[in-house]
């Protein structure tokens, strides 16, 4: 009797628990006195190669007088962007003779609070742990930007104050963790259906195709793909952007030296420095045969540079805007075959092949005449 009373109870208090649950997945949150939510900003494997270009999750409910709290997860970088119907600031653009990051996408302006009017934007969040919190003080629904990362976008809907919850942070928290291994698994299959392509040249060389990045739908890929290529003298390596999210470069310099810089701040007289991009612009030949710096300037999506490769050697190269992600490559080129002699089977002797079979054939003919001549009885 004892234990059958046992089992009511602890069936009363599971079935307790799980209607608790249901009404939680599905019921509002009573409203509470202004609140702060958590959103997260991107994600990336653990390598850095596989990025999440999104905010996490990307639409959330709150009231007026909330608060939301932006902190980055990747080791990465993004801007908080509400625009308020204006035009974006480009990541980068000319002032004279020279190209910078404008002071209107890397620097804080607006907040702390948004009614839906006005320009706010976060500046530049690098690095995991870096947040941006802005209050709320009107109902609408806003969306938001990365300017750094088109596609990059996000919606908040603002109910009015004393309105209930649809979801509490623990269930936005685990919806962002879906939405974060739903953009790194697409990242994924980009990275395992990434293909060197080729092409046999009528002079003997061969032309190769590198994916420069691949992505789309808020995830990205940030390595050269493949990473590491073995090449002939004289053969030629475009490499092609296939990220509609990202900015790249195929820069050629020599290892033993300082990594070439994407941005190099210029001290001012007074405000923020000026953020220079002293590699936005293609510099050198395009036949690299030496570790000096060639470099192909900042390659939009869809853009392509090819490099030829005359000289034998290990050519080490980097995307300067993604280097921190560890996005390098290197090129090996072997000593080419001569032009004027045909290409023979792999490991064979360099030696035509019609006067080795010649050869052969006449060893052979040799070889049945000896066995058919009588053997003479030496007197």
């Amino acid at each position: 009797m004892r234990k059958s009373a046992v089992r009511l109870v602890v069936g009363m208090l599971l079935a307790l628990a799980v209607c608790s649950s249901a009404w939680a997945a599905g019921a509002a949150v009573p409203a509470q006195d202004a609140t702060t939510w958590h959103v997260g900003v991107g994600g990336e494997s653990p390598d850095h190669a596989l990025q999440a270009q999104a905010f996490l999750p990307t639409k959330i409910t709150i009231n007026e007088g909330d608060m939301i709290t932006w902190t980055t997860n990747p080791e990465f970088v993004h801007t908080v962007t509400f625009l308020s119907g204006g035009q974006a600031s480009p990541v980068v653009a000319p002032e004279g003779n020279i190209v910078i990051q404008p002071a209107a996408t890397a620097f804080p302006s607006g907040g702390p609070s948004y009614d839906g009017t006005g320009l706010v934007n976060s500046g530049l969040l690098e690095g995991k742990g870096k947040t941006f919190s802005l209050t709320f003080t009107k109902a609408g629904t806003y969306d938001y930007v990365c300017l750094l990362h088109p596609g990059m976008a996000g919606t908040i809907a603002v109910q009015a104050a004393g309105s209930g919850y649809p979801m509490t942070q623990a269930q936005i928290d685990a919806q962002a963790n879906v939405e974060l291994y739903d953009k790194l698994g697409q990242a994924n299959q980009d990275l395992q259906s990434a293909q060197l392509g080729s092409k046999a040249n009528g002079n003997g060389t061969t032309s190769y195709t590198v994916v420069n990045g691949a992505g789309g739908n808020q995830a990205s890929v940030l390595r050269f793909l493949p990473v590491n290529l073995n090449v002939k003298a004289g053969d030629s390596v475009t490499w092609l952007g296939n990220d509609p999210h990202e900015v790249h470069t195929v820069t050629f310099y020599d290892p033993a030296g300082k990594v070439p810089d994407f941005i190099v701040p210029q001290p001012q007289p007074s405000g923020p420095p000026k953020l220079i991009v002293p590699h936005a612009a293609p510099e050198n030949d395009t036949a690299v045969d030496s570790k000096d710096l060639y470099n192909s300037g900042l390659l939009a999506p869809g853009q392509s540079y090819t490099f030829t490769f005359p000289t034998p050697g290990v050519y080490t190269y980097v995307c300067v805007v993604h280097a921190p992600q560890q996005m390098f490559g290197t090129i090996t080129v072997s000593a080419g075959q001569p032009a004027s002699l045909p290409r023979t089977a792999t490991g064979g002797s360099a030696l035509p092949l019609l006067p080795l079979l010649a050869g052969a054939i006449v060893l052979m003919l040799l070889g049945i005449l000896i066995r058919r001549t009588p053997m003479r009885s030496v007197p």
